[in-house]
This record gives structure tokens, C-alpha cells and sequence, in this order.
């Protein structure tokens, strides 16, 4: 990471850094923030997240000693009006607060908080790719209208953190970034909080405790927000396909959002809402992922579901789509399948080959466990972080 631009010291005790995130709900881009913040030393770092308002990740922010500052004007849909006095009053407050770095994520938070951090003369400003919107919009004109956006921040960042390969390449070749700002830095999971139950019985008894449905049957989940992006549609259709073909799984959703009364009337429709479960927001993703026996995310884009990793720490094999980031946490064939985005039939012939077979489930999800252990340990994901903020600081700081 060479060129970086390094911050002057300010001649504080310690570094003010704050973190933005839209939402205060602990899906997987916020526990990334929540973990980076978790693992930074309070001695080191005066921490600071700011969301749209409270919430659980908030919350567990809080309970970390984290000061927590709320915007309600911060909405994901786009009006040019609140969106620019969203900007001045995010200016304005970092100014006030004179951060020595803002670390922004996803796309219209990293929009806003980057200019703002610009404006407001943040010496070091980094931003989280958490995917690339702008490639999967529906109008060439609101494509063009997001790559023009994502380009103009990308000259205002010091850092650019991508989570794969192939958006480092999105932000080089299409963003125009200074190849030197951009890293790719992958996600990771707490091996120790994220492992498998390994007695059969104790994961019947956790599921009887948890679930409604049959314990004894094998569990297919699907863990995110209910939003066209993770195509939680696709998840419900290949459910009820499956059941209708004679699936003995119990299918589980947890997650919520906008898509919550469509899917619920789809599986009412269908007559299976025996088996196919929506459990809402679950913030305990540690205790509820171990108990399922496959993985699914059929997603349109990912920058680097944290989510995957997740199932695959805990032993449990994956069926994803076969788009850029999901790629980096499945090896196809070995640790789960990757199959062609909106494609009903693949999703559902693979969930129901590994349904079919207790065999090829364990070995894939031992396969999973191992590579996590090896490549994606929070650990050294966070010794990576510190190694960049060191080098925009211009100072050597430790977790």
C-alpha cells in the first residue's frame, strides 16, 4: 500500500475513528463494522460508530464502550434534497468531532460519508466495498448514474478495501482508483464463537428448544435481509418446489425486510408454512447457524458474505450463486456449489442433493471448517486493518 496519504498527528491521547453504517440491525455488513470496532484497542482508539438511528448494533456497539451518534435523515432510497442536507449535517458533525479517520461502508453510506469526510478535511478516509450496486442495476441510466458516483468518492478515498479480487478490478478499471489506494482485504470469522455441534444429539436438542418444526428432519437455512438483493424469493420458491416433489428438509429463514409479506403469502399459498419457517431478525447467528445442515444464498451480488464463512466455520456446506464474492468462499464441489444466479432448477437440484446425502454434507462441511481455520480466522483479518491504518496514520498502532 504505497503513496497512501499519511494523517498529521493532532496531538491527541488517542485516535477518534468512526465507522458509518446505515442500519443499526446486526446482519452481516454490520457485524464486520462491530467486529472491527470490537477488536480495536480503547486505550489506542477513542471509537465512534454513527448509524440512521438505535438499534442492536448500536447497542453492542455501546456495551463496547463505543460512542454511538445517530442521523435519522440517512435513508437507502435516493431524494436529491434530504440527501444533500444529510451530507451537510454529516459534514458538519465531523467537523465538529475532528475524526482523525472515517471508515464508511456499503454504497450509500460510503457516498455520503466520504464527501462529507472530504469536505469536513478528515486527514484519512476509508471505505468498505461490500459489493459493487452500480454492475446489477436494472436502467443503463441509474447504472451510469452509480458508477459516477462510486468514481467521484473513489478520488476522495485513501483507502479502498475490497473484500475479492474481482472488485479491486471493478474499482481499478472501471472506478478509475489509483491501483495503490485499493486492497483487498477478505472478511473473517471468530473460529472459537463460529463451530460446529459435533454430537448429533445435542443439535436435535438445540433444534427442538429453537424450532417448531420436526428436529429429526435436515435443516436448510438461509440467513439475511429480506431484500431483492439476497433474492429470498428464490429460497422460498425452491422450498416449496422441493416440498412438492416429496423434500423431507425443514426449510428456515431468518432475516427481515420489505420482501416479509410477499414471502409469507407465497408459502401460505402454497400450503407449507409447516415447513417452511420465517424466523425474523436473529441476532445470535453464532447458536442458530450451527443447526442447520445446508446453507443457502442465492444473492444477485456480494462484496464477501460474511454469512458463508459463517456456515462453513460451523461445519455446514453451501449452495450459492455464482457471482463475485460468493466465489471466494465456495469452493464448488469440494465446500458447497455455486449455481447460476435466478436459476430455480440448479438451486434446488443441489439443495436437494446435499439434503439427500448425510455423507456428502459432512465431508463438505468439514471441508468448509478446515479452510476457514486456515484462510479466513477474524484474526488475521484484523491484524491486516490495523497494518492499513497504521500506514494512513503514519504511526504504528496494535489491537
Amino acid at each position: 500500500m504505497e503513496n497512501l496519504i499519511e494523517c498529521e498527528s493532532n496531538g491527541r491521547d488517542r485516535i477518534r475513528i468512526l465507522h458509518v453504517q446505515l442500519f443499526p440491525m446486526l446482519s452481516g455488513v454490520q457485524r464486520v463494522s462491530l467486529e472491527e470496532l470490537r477488536r480495536l484497542d480503547p486505550n489506542v482508539f477513542d471509537r465512534h460508530l454513527l448509524t440512521c438511528e438505535p438499534g442492536p448494533l448500536s447497542e453492542a456497539a455501546a456495551a463496547l464502550g463505543v460512542t454511538c451518534h445517530y442521523e435519522p435523515r440517512l435513508k437507502r432510497s435516493i431524494s436529491p434534497l434530504n440527501d444533500f442536507r444529510t451530507y451537510q449535517r454529516l459534514r458538519e458533525m465531523m467537523r465538529r468531532e475532528r475524526f482523525d479517520l472515517v471508515h464508511t461502508h456499503s454504497s450509500k453510506t460510503g457516498v455520503l460519508g466520504r464527501m462529507a469526510a472530504s469536505a469536513a478535511g478528515v486527514p484519512c478516509v476509508v471505505h468498505t466495498v461490500h459489493g459493487f450496486a452500480f454492475p446489477a442495476a436494472k436502467y443503463p441510466a441509474v447504472r451510469r448514474f452509480y458508477q459516477w458516483c462510486e468514481k467521484r468518492c473513489g478520488q476522495m478515498t485513501h483507502a479502498l478495501v475490497c473484500l475479492n479480487p474481482d472488485d479491486r478490478q471493478i474499482a481499478i478499471n472501471e472506478l478509475e482508483v489509483d491501483p495503490s489506494r485499493v486492497q483487498v482485504i477478505a472478511n473473517g470469522v471468530d473460529i472459537e464463537a463460529f463451530r460446529p455441534i459435533e454430537n448429533p444429539a445435542d443439535r436435535i436438542a438445540e433444534r427442538s428448544k429453537r424450532f417448531g418444526g420436526d428436529p429429526e428432519r435436515p435443516v436448510v437455512m438461509m440467513v439475511g435481509r429480506l431484500w431483492n438483493q439476497k433474492k429470498p424469493q428464490l429460497f422460498v420458491r425452491s422450498a416449496i418446489q422441493l416440498l412438492q416433489n416429496g423434500s423431507p428438509a425443514e426449510f428456515y429463514l431468518a432475516g427481515d425486510g420489505k420482501l416479509h409479506k410477499q414471502l409469507e403469502d407465497e408459502i401460505a399459498e402454497a400450503g407449507v408454512a409447516d415447513r417452511v419457517h420465517l424466523l425474523g431478525w436473529q441476532d445470535d447467528v453464532d447458536s442458530l447457524i450451527p443447526l442447520a445442515d445446508v446453507m443457502v444464498l442465492p444473492s444477485l451480488w456480494e462484496g464477501m458474505p460474511i454469512v458463508l464463512l459463517e456456515a462453513h466455520a460451523c461445519g455446514v456446506p453451501i449452495v450459492a450463486s455464482d457471482i463475485p464474492g460468493n466465489r471466494e468462499c465456495v469452493n464448488d464441489g469440494v465446500d458447497g456449489y455455486l449455481v447460476p444466479k435466478n436459476d430455480l432448477k440448479s438451486l434446488s437440484d443441489r439443495i436437494a442433493l446435499l439434503v439427500n446425502d448425510s455423507a456428502l454434507r459432512r465431508s463438505m462441511g468439514s471441508a468448509g471448517r478446515g479452510k476457514i481455520v486456515e484462510r479466513f480466522d477474524i484474526v488475521h483479518r484484523q491484524t491486516t486493518i490495523l497494518e492499513l491504518y497504521s500506514q494512513l496514520l503514519g504511526k504504528r498502532v496494535d489491537s
